[in-house]
């Protein structure tokens, strides 16, 4: 059975990445308003399906935002740029069943300065996923 993969197992398969990766930062799909900086969230903002004619194919957009400490430079944002640009240079594990034919990097969307003085990065990643081949009966 063709079965589309599940939002919950591609950003699993993220964060675990970004885990494995990057050692000194905590990485969470939900934090708490007063979490306490450094830290890293990802989240998928958008599932888009990808025209073939021989697989079924969908792209996830996905997000990750990177908060630090913007009091005295921007220096700790950068490192936190650099430490999720290297985890995700390795390639996502996915469940069986499901390829991973493309994992793009769409750069660095904004760097916002937040009120309490807090860095905060949005990047952006794509991700293309095939789960199984057209054929006809």
């Amino acid at each position: 059975m063709i079965q589309q993969l599940s939002f919950v197992d591609v950003l699993a398969g993220v964060i675990d990445l970004l885990e494995k990766n990057i050692d000194d930062i905590p990485v969470f799909d939900h934090f708490e308003k007063n979490q306490n900086r450094p830290f890293i969230h990802a989240e998928i903002v958008g599932l888009d399906p990808v025209p073939s004619k021989t697989m079924w194919k969908d792209k996830f957009q996905i997000y990750i935002h990177g908060w630090a400490d913007g009091k005295q430079s921007s220096q700790p944002i950068f490192d936190v740029v650099d430490k999720i640009r290297s985890a995700m240079t390795e390639e996502v594990q996915l469940p069986e069943g499901y390829d991973l034919l493309l994992q793009k990097p769409e750069g660095a969307q904004r760097i916002l300065d937040d009120e309490d003085k807090t860095k905060h990065v949005v990047m952006g990643y794509s991700l293309t996923i095939t789960y199984g081949f057209k054929y006809k009966i």
